[in-house]
C-alpha cells in the first residue's frame, strides 16, 4: 500500500520528464539570448559614445585638440572625415597620411555622395534634438586591416557636419570588449567573437570546443557575430545528461523507499557541507589579511605571557612578527600608495643617487626572502653607471614590486637576476626571471590598473593587478621608461631606463 503512491508517482514523473526538459532547454536558450543581449547593448552605447563625445567637443577645439582627444581616448580610431554640406569643404583627422591618399580618398567622395540621401535623414534627426548613429557592414581595408565605418551628422543648425569614423575592427573586440567578456563568461560559459564572412575566430575566453554555440550579429558591428555556449558541453548534452540523472534518481527513489532515513540523513550531511564550503570561501577571500594577524597576535601573546624561556626561541618569535608586520605593511603601503598617485597626491623627495647601490641594497635586503623561497638570485653592477635624481623609497618600491612578481610567476625555474647598466645615454636596472612569461600580444596592456593575463596559470596567483600599475606610473613620474621582454615559457625581463644628471660640461655624473 505505501508503494502503490510512489509507483504512481515514479510512473507520472517518467511520462512527463521529457517536456520538462524541453522547457529547460528552453529557459537555457533564453538566458543565453539574454547574455548576447547585454554584450550587444554593451557594444552599441560604446559606439554611441564616440558620436557623443566628439558632437559635444567638435566647435569648442582647434584640429590639434581634436585630434589628440581622438587618438588618446580610443586606440582603435582610425580616421575621420568631416564634410561641410553647404559647400561640400571636407576636413580630414587621422593617425596616418595612407587614409588620405588619393585613392583612399576616392572611396570616401563614392561613400559621401552614395550616402547622401541617408545623410539628410540623419540631419533631420539632428534638428530634432536626436543623436543617431547609422550602422553599416560594408569594409574598408588598408594594409591589410579591415576597417569598419559609422556615418553620422554632428553640429547644430548653423554648422552641420557629415561624418565617416573609421576604426580598427579587431582591435575594438580587444581593446572594448574582451574584458566584457570574461565579466560574463567567468567559469559557466564560452563566449567567441568571429567574422561572419570567413568564419575567423577574434577572441574566445576558452579553448574548449565551439560546438552547439548560439549566435548572433553584433549590432554596432555587424561584420562580426557573437557566439555563447555552456561550459562543458553543449545544452542538449547537459539536458541528457540530466535527464539521464532523473532517470536513475528516480528509479533509486522507488527500490530504495525504505531507507528513507538514510536519505534524510544524506540530505543532511549536504546542507553541512554546503554551510561548510560557504565558510571555506570567506575564509579564502579574507586570508591574505587574516593570517599575519592570527601569527602576530599569537607569538605576541605567548611572549607578552612569558611563556618563552630561551632567547634564541624569542629571537624567532620577535623575526616572525616582525616577517608578518611587513607583509601587511606591504599590502597596506601598495593599496595606499595606489590610492595616493589616482589621486596624484603623492610626492616624491627626488635627489641624485647611484641607482646600483639602490639596486645593491634592494637585492641584499630581498636575498633572505628569496633564498627562503627556494629561489636563485644574482646581482651583478655596471661599469660607470652614471647617477639619477629620484625617489630612494619609489625606486625602493619598484624593485620590490618586480621581484616580488618574478617569485609570483616562476615555477619551476626559480631564478631572479638583478642587473644595472647603461643604456642610450640612460641609467638602467634590468629584473629578469625564468617563470611563465608573458604572451607578445598582452603585454601592451601589462601595465593597466587591474590588468592579470587573462590566460595560463596566472589566475591562481593571488593579488588585484595593481603592482605594475605602480611601477609604471613611478617610473613615468621620474620621466623613465619601462621595457619588457618576454617568452611563454622561459621568463621575462623588465628593464627600467632613467634619465641621468650630467654636470655644467654636460658630461655624466658617475656613481
Amino acid at each position: 500500500m505505501v508503494l502503490l503512491p510512489i509507483l504512481g508517482y515514479g510512473i507520472f514523473e517518467l511520462t512527463s520528464l521529457t517536456s520538462d526538459e524541453e522547457e529547460l532547454e528552453k529557459i537555457y536558450k533564453r538566458q543565453l539570448d539574454a547574455v548576447l543581449f547585454s554584450i550587444n547593448q554593451y557594444t552599441d552605447d560604446k559606439v554611441r559614445n564616440w558620436t557623443t563625445s566628439l558632437d559635444m567637443i567638435y566647435d569648442k577645439v582647434d584640429s590639434q585638440k581634436l585630434y589628440d582627444t581622438l587618438v588618446n581616448n580610443d586606440p582603435v580610431f582610425r580616421a575621420l572625415y568631416l564634410r561641410n554640406p553647404a559647400d561640400n569643404n571636407q576636413e580630414y583627422i587621422g593617425v596616418s597620411n595612407d587614409y588620405n591618399s588619393v585613392g583612399f580618398q576616392i572611396s570616401i567622395d563614392s561613400l559621401f555622395e552614395a550616402s547622401s540621401s541617408l545623410f539628410r535623414r540623419l540631419t533631420r534627426y539632428k534638428e530634432t534634438g536626436f543623436q543617431k548613429l547609422e550602422v553599416t557592414d560594408d569594409m574598408f581595408k588598408a594594409d591589410g586591416i579591415e576597417l569598419g565605418y559609422k556615418i553620422f551628422v554632428i553640429g547644430n543648425a548653423g554648422a552641420i557636419r557629415h561624418c565617416i569614423y573609421l576604426f580598427d575592427t579587431e582591435e575594438f573586440v580587444e581593446h572594448h570588449l574582451v574584458s566584457k567578456f570574461q565579466q560574463i563568461g567567468q567559469d559557466q560559459f564560452t563566449l567567441v567573437c568571429r567574422r561572419i564572412s570567413d568564419g575567423f575566430e577574434i577572441y574566445s575566453t576558452s579553448n574548449e570546443s565551439t560546438e552547439g554555440l548560439f549566435s548572433q550579429p553584433l549590432i554596432s558591428l555587424p561584420q562580426y557575430e557573437l557566439g555563447i555556449a555552456r561550459r562543458g558541453g553543449t545544452i542538449e548534452q547537459a539536458v541528457a545528461k540530466r535527464k539521464r540523472q532523473n532517470l536513475i534518481s528516480l528509479g533509486l527513489l522507488i527500490v530504495f523507499l525504505l531507507f528513507g532515513l538514510s536519505l534524510v540523513f544524506r540530505n543532511i550531511r549536504r546542507e553541512i557541507e554546503l554551510a561548510e564550503n560557504k565558510a571555506d570561501f570567506v575564509s579564502n577571500v579574507s586570508h591574505e589579511i587574516r593570517t599575519p594577524l592570527a601569527l602576530i597576535n599569537m607569538f605576541a601573546e605567548t611572549l607578552l605571557m612569558d611563556r618563552v624561556r630561551t632567547e634564541e626561541k624569542k629571537k624567532e618569535y620577535y623575526e616572525i612578527i616582525t616577517k608578518e608586520v611587513g607583509r601587511l605593511s606591504n599590502m597596506v603601503n601598495r593599496i595606499l600608495s595606489f590610492s595616493k598617485m589616482e589621486a596624484n597626491k603623492r610626492n616624491y623627495n627626488k635627489q641624485p643617487l647611484s641607482l646600483t647601490e639602490v639596486a645593491r641594497e634592494v637585492a641584499n635586503t630581498y636575498s633572505y626572502h628569496l633564498e627562503s623561497n627556494g629561489f636563485a638570485y644574482s646581482f651583478t653592477a655596471g661599469e660607470n653607471v652614471p647617477q639619477i635624481e629620484a625617489d630612494r623609497e619609489a625606486l625602493i618600491e619598484v624593485m620590490v614590486n618586480l621581484i616580488d612578481n618574478a617569485m609570483k610567476y616562476s615555477d619551476k625555474q626559480k631564478q631572479v637576476d638583478v642587473r644595472t647598466g647603461n643604456e642610450n645615454g640612460m641609467a638602467c636596472v634590468e629584473i629578469a626571471d625564468q617563470g611563465m612569461g608573458i604572451p607578445k600580444n598582452k603585454l601592451h596592456k601589462l601595465f593597466d590598473k587591474f590588468y592579470r593575463v587573462p590566460s595560463g596559470d596566472v589566475h591562481e596567483v593571488q593579488g588585484a593587478g595593481l603592482g605594475l600599475s605602480i611601477v609604471k606610473q613611478i617610473v613615468d613620474a621620474h620621466e623613465g621608461k619601462v621595457l619588457v621582454e618576454s617568452t611563454p615559457g622561459k621568463g621575462s625581463s623588465f628593464r627600467l631606463l632613467f634619465p641621468v644628471i650630467n654636470n655644467e660640461n654636460g658630461e655624466n655624473i658617475n656613481s
